[in-house]
């Protein structure tokens, strides 16, 4: 029997969702937030005047945050985007509410579909759950960093009216949220990513200085695509609409690969099946 390769799907979505964890719980820990109206900064617990030197706390790490993601890039593509972006990891999410509700390519997610009614109704009820909570749970974290949580709660408990202005603005800071976490989640989805967003391009410009061998990207081991017979799963499983099979797979800006390895565990799942070695591997080489 082939010997196991390694899985990614499961360490990806671990990172995935302890990166916007941390991200969605630092302004409510108190760990790092700035209150515009009192115009203070807060560093775990403790509150300073938002001036030099105590704003250095602020850019300092945003500094250090760019350039490791730049160096991260040069050496392994654009996995940030597969690995870590907030935005990738709701997208993702957002896939599997679209096949819970309408129509998806998510696999787990249409094959608990198919177990039965009772599967597809308990499914498209945690979907629109979801869709009601976590948009607004994701804008009130970003309001926190901003403005104090216990300001952001209490203005929410308030009669409406009693809040002013300050209420109206978190309330349609959430309304707008949710509209855009729609629109989106359903139907922009990855294409923000490969034409919009300047840390995509950032991190394509980083790319494309870097040598070729020293980037890592799903790799194709085989002299011709015949070894796959009429599979296609690594196809349908590339979110971005790529052929990890390529020789001279793109790595850059538009239609660039964001290294997440889907295609690699699912090569290996169905060689398995067969008792083969995969056909793709996930790791630097000589060519791209």
């Amino acid at each position: 029997m082939a010997a196991p390769a390694p899985a990614y799907h499961l360490p990806r979505r671990i990172t995935q969702l302890a990166t916007l964890a941390l991200g969605m719980a630092q302004p409510w820990l108190d760990w790092v937030r700035i209150d515009i109206g009192d115009q203070t900064v807060t560093y775990f617990g403790t509150t300073y005047p938002l001036q030099m030197p105590h704003a250095l706390g602020l850019i300092i790490p945003f500094v250090i945050l760019v350039w490791g993601i730049a160096g991260l890039t040069y050496v392994k593509g654009r996995v940030f985007c597969g690995w870590a972006c907030p935005y990738g990891t709701a997208v993702e999410l957002f896939d599997g509410l679209r096949t819970a509700l309408w129509k998806g390519t998510h696999r787990r997610v249409a094959s608990w579909m198919r177990r039965s009614p009772a599967h597809r109704i308990a499914l498209r009820l945690l979907a629109v759950l979801t869709i009601l909570v976590v948009p607004a749970a994701l804008a009130l974290s970003m309001a926190a960093y901003l403005w104090s949580p216990a300001k952001i709660l209490a203005t929410l408990r308030m009669a409406w009216g009693e809040g002013g202005t300050v209420q109206t603005a978190l309330w349609a800071w959430l309304a707008l949220n949710w509209a855009v976490a729609l629109l989106g989640g359903f139907f922009v989805r990855f294409h923000f990513c490969r034409y919009v967003c300047i840390y995509g391009m950032g991190q394509a410009m980083v790319v494309s200085t870097a040598e070729a061998k020293t980037i890592l990207r799903p790799r194709f081991l085989p002299a011709s695509t015949e070894a796959c017979g009429g599979c296609q799963a690594c196809l349908k499983a590339c979110f971005v609409d790529l052929d990890p099979r390529e020789k001279h797979l793109q790595l850059g800006f538009g239609s660039g690969c964001f290294n997440c390895g889907e295609c690699v565990d699912i090569c290996a799942t169905v060689q398995s099946h067969k008792e083969r070695d995969p056909l793709l591997s996930f790791r630097s080489g000589k060519a791209r």
